[in-house]
C-alpha cells in the first residue's frame, strides 16, 4: 500500500478544499439544503476513490494480476452505489438532488485532477524491456 499513500494525501486534501467550496457555492445557489448536500456529494466521491485505491492496493498484495479485476469490480460497485444514493436523495430530499449531484461531479473532478498532477510529477520507476531476450 506504499504506492497508494503517495496520491491519497493530496487527493484527500483537494477533496477537503472542494467540500469547503461546495458549502459556499451550494449555500449561495440552493440555500441551506445546498450547503449540506453539495459537500456530501464531494465526500461520496472522495470516499469512493479512496475505497477503490485501497481495494486495488490490497488486491496487489496478493497478486499483481488481480489489480485490473479489482479495479473493474470497484468501479461497478461505485457506479451502482452512487446511482442508488442519488435515487434515495431524489426520493427523500428532492431539493438536495442537484446540489448533491454537482458535489459528486465536483469532488470527482477535484480528485482526478489532483491525481493526474501527482502522477505527472511523481518519480515512478519503470522497466525498459529488451526485445532481444
Amino acid at each position: 500500500m506504499g504506492k497508494v499513500k503517495g496520491f491519497l494525501k493530496p487527493c484527500l486534501f483537494a477533496a477537503g478544499i472542494a467540500a469547503v467550496l461546495a458549502v459556499v457555492v451550494g449555500g449561495i445557489t440552493a440555500g441551506g439544503t445546498g450547503a449540506w448536500a453539495a459537500p456530501a456529494g464531494v465526500a461520496l466521491a472522495a470516499l469512493g476513490f479512496a475505497g477503490s485505491a485501497a481495494a486495488v492496493a490490497l488486491a496487489e498484495t496478493f497478486d499483481l494480476r488481480l489489480t485490473l479485476p479489482m479495479a473493474l469490480i470497484t468501479y461497478s460497485v461505485k457506479l451502482a452505489l452512487v446511482l442508488t444514493i442519488l435515487s434515495i436523495v431524489r426520493t427523500a430530499v428532492p431539493d438536495a438532488l442537484l446540489p448533491f449531484a454537482y458535489g459528486v461531479i465536483g469532488g470527482a473532478v477535484a480528485w482526478l485532477a489532483t491525481q493526474v498532477v501527482w502522477a505527472y510529477k511523481a518519480k515512478i520507476p519503470y522497466i525498459e524491456l529488451d526485445s532481444r531476450s
